[in-house]
């Protein structure tokens, strides 16, 4: 029979969890930049750029809000990310106010590269059980869809 956690036990798991989880951000991270064929992108350029291929006709305030970035470092990868020739932005048919968003021929083959080989890491590290997988998987997830602010 399992020990059951005190709240600080608990705790404890939980931080080295998320420990774990920003340490495999990095690994994950390095690897990408390590693609002699991928251009390099900061986090948070790569994070708009994984966003809009994700949402293609996305408008610009969504992809700040979503990704809860300040207005003034999403300007800054947008920007950088459209000089690399990474995003188009495009009218938006039901208000000339705003653009939407996509990414070009050029993004989506540094994505794919990337894709590819973030699998590859994965494949190895999960190995050929599904259910490592899908729960893993589960968890990034509902991390994902974590409000902001949490108690």
């Amino acid at each position: 029979m399992a020990r059951a956690q005190t709240p600080t036990d608990r705790g404890s798991v939980l931080a080295d969890l998320a420990d774990a989880i920003m340490h495999a951000a990095r690994l994950i991270r390095s690897w990408d930049q390590a693609a002699e064929t991928v251009v390099p992108l900061s986090t948070v350029e790569a994070a708009v750029l994984e966003y809009v291929d994700r949402h293609p006709g996305c408008r610009p305030s969504d992809v700040a809000r979503d990704l809860r970035m300040r207005s003034s470092n999403f300007s800054a990868a947008l920007r950088v990310l459209d000089e690399q020739g990474f995003v188009e932005r495009r009218s938006d048919p039901t208000d000339g106010r705003t653009a939407n968003l996509v990414v070009t021929a050029l993004a989506k083959r540094n994505i794919d590269v990337i894709r590819t080989r973030r699998a590859a890491l994965l494949a190895t590290a999960l190995g050929d059980e599904p259910t490592r997988v899908e729960d893993a998987r589960e968890l990034l997830d509902r991390l994902r869809s974590t409000p902001a602010t949490v108690d």
